[in-house]
């Protein structure tokens, strides 16, 4: 069984809703903006006028009154558009769904249904791999004593022939399994560290080239030990 990854669906409505109140907001910051933009646009006509008639000694009175008559009618505007804006911010509704409703809800609700689902999973998954490796331990420790008393045998058989000068060299005797290569390491012992070292490894962001994940643990084959 893989990990499921719900919708926080009331998160998405929550945010549906604040999109559609900051699209009534813009519009009200748009015609404040418009409106502060043609007073910036006018003031400066104004200077650029006076200044031009200064250095061209011209007399531009009349121009200067017109455009400090539409100065004064955009401020107002300006002032309006303000006053607008700001009564929109307060008059908007919240919506149906409140920001305390979002949390609540992921707290009471979401959190523990996907804990319900996720923990679970992963806990049979960790259980099963610590079986797994005490299980390998235990293979070791059989194998220790299923073979032990048999090296020790041909070892001293071994010793037996070179003093009596059957042969000329002693092969090295091994265990069967403490020797045995698993992980790439030698014995299950040292196979174990391995994969200990692994996981260490992964967690740094190096994953084994070999790496297979399990979606849903193996019905497991349960033995006597």
């Amino acid at each position: 069984m893989t990990i499921k990854t719900h919708e926080f669906k009331l998160l998405q409505d929550y945010r549906e809703e604040g999109a559609v109140r900051a699209e009534k907001h813009q519009q009200y910051q748009t015609d404040l903006a418009n409106a502060r933009a043609r007073l910036s646009e006018l003031q400066t006509q104004y200077e650029v006028t006076f200044t031009e008639s200064v250095k061209q000694g011209t007399d531009a009175t009349e121009q200067l009154t017109k455009i400090d008559d539409d100065i004064a009618l955009q401020k107002e505007v300006v002032i309006r558009r303000e006053r607008d804006a700001r009564l929109a911010h307060a008059a908007m509704p919240e919506g149906k769904i409140s920001s305390v409703d979002v949390v609540n809800e992921y707290v009471d609700v979401f959190v523990p249904k996907v804990r319900a689902e996720y923990e679970p999973i992963v806990d049979a998954k960790l259980k099963m791999a610590r079986d797994l490796l005490i299980s390998c331990i235990i293979d070791h420790r059989d194998g220790e004593d299923a073979y032990g008393y048999l090296r020790e045998e041909i070892a001293e058989i071994t010793r037996a022939n070179r003093s009596q000068g059957k042969t000329s060299e002693s092969p090295t005797i091994a265990h069967p399994t403490s020797t045995a290569k698993v992980m790439g390491r030698q014995g299950a012992i040292g196979g174990v560290r391995e994969v200990i070292n692994q996981i260490s490894l992964f967690t740094n962001g190096h994953k084994p080239n070999d790496f297979e994940y399990i979606a849903e643990v193996p019905k497991k084959t349960k033995g006597a030990k």
